[in-house]
């Protein structure tokens, strides 16, 4: 009987100790992605010590992962029906297509420390009109970086004529290179706003694109602020982060907005339908929302914030002092890139643009 219990507790012991070798990582990797936010975000809109600063206070962990596009975050949202994300911050009209696949949660307001800051006018938009399941972050508008040098000598009014007039261009430019916003661009300086358009005013826009390539110095979505900052060029389409930056480093760097309207985009914080972590999500929120980090992520990334915090604290010149504080009427004047045509007819226009 004695030798029964001596084996027994043998056993015992090593079927409890195999026990523990085997689940005991599991059991740390449980506890340690309780306290874990997952982050699905673009590559340059979370300043990485806020992040750190984040994680060093509250003890939570941020995994971070990265998309480079919209379409690859919708995509991996489908796939996936949203499961392994906590967090994510996509534009605008990608937002409306995920609301449209039921892929998010909604959103309590209630939690959020900094709601009765938000600017209003970022507010109700077309891809979620009650902010039941986004909030605004950052935005930021499409313009015109410019060689204040060369225009001071050259002036001009700032239009769309800037890029398409024959009569108004006579010097090198960088247009955009995504097909989606230079038709979109095309399209509002022959044709004003609209969401659709005929097969002739599509062979307008690609003709007026084809027109406009002589002047062209280089297509670009990142960096076409080298040459204004080089001086190759005297024009560059971009969005305002990118020419505010280097405003910064160039004092001969301006930024205008087209007199006929321009066009904007909203990153938004969404929190994926299958999460558990909204609380954890929401502290981070509210801290990426605190006017410490909203001033350091626009002084790091120069896109504007959705919160109208003093401006002593975001340390905005005049110029983009007016911007962040765009009136109800200039707000009018801004409108959401939309897919003017299907996806094929894009693609092949901007080949022929290309290649023409």
């Amino acid at each position: 009987m004695k030798k029964v219990i001596i084996r027994s507790s043998v056993i015992f012991f090593w079927t409890a100790l195999i026990f523990c070798a085997l689940y005991w990582p599991k059991w740390k990797i449980l506890k340690y992605d309780q306290n874990t936010i997952n982050v699905f975000v673009w590559g340059d809109i979370l300043e990485p010590t806020i992040v750190s600063n984040f994680e060093k206070e509250t003890g939570i962990k941020l995994n971070l992962s990265y998309y480079s596009s919209n379409e690859e975050l919708i995509v991996k949202l489908k796939a996936t029906r949203g499961e392994g994300y906590d967090l994510i911050i996509p534009s605008d009209y990608a937002v409306n297509i995920l609301i449209k696949e039921d892929l998010l949660k909604k959103i309590d307001r209630d939690k959020f420390k900094f709601w009765q800051t938000l600017n209003p006018q970022l507010l109700g938009k077309y891809y979620d009109p009650t902010n039941t399941y986004s909030i605004p972050f950052e935005w930021e508008l499409f313009g015109f970086g410019i060689d204040k040098d060369y225009f001071r000598l050259h002036p001009a009014t700032p239009s769309w004529g800037m890029i398409f007039n024959p009569h108004t261009v006579n010097y090198k430019l960088v247009m955009n290179n995504d097909p989606i916003e230079a038709l979109e661009f095309a399209s509002f300086y022959l044709h004003g706003p609209t969401d659709c358009i005929t097969k002739t005013q599509s062979e307008a826009i690609k003709e007026l694109l084809i027109q406009q390539k002589p002047w062209v110095a280089a297509y670009a979505n990142f960096r076409g602020d080298y040459f204004l900052a080089t001086k190759n060029a005297a024009l560059c389409v971009a969005s305002s982060s990118y020419i505010f930056r280097s405003k910064r480093q160039f004092d001969f760097i301006g930024f205008v907005v087209p007199k006929e309207g321009s066009f904007l985009t909203i990153e938004s914080f969404c929190i994926p339908k299958p999460s558990q972590k909204e609380e954890l999500v929401f502290k981070f929120i509210n801290y990426l929302c605190s006017p410490e980090s909203v001033a350091s992520h626009f002084d790091t990334y120069g896109q504007f914030p959705a919160t109208l915090h003093p401006l002593e604290i975001v340390h905005a010149d005049k110029e983009a002092a007016k911007l962040i504080f765009s009136t109800e009427e200039d707000f009018k004047n801004y409108h959401f890139i939309r897919n003017i045509l299907p996806e094929d007819e894009t693609r092949d226009i901007w080949v022929e643009v290309k290649n023409g």
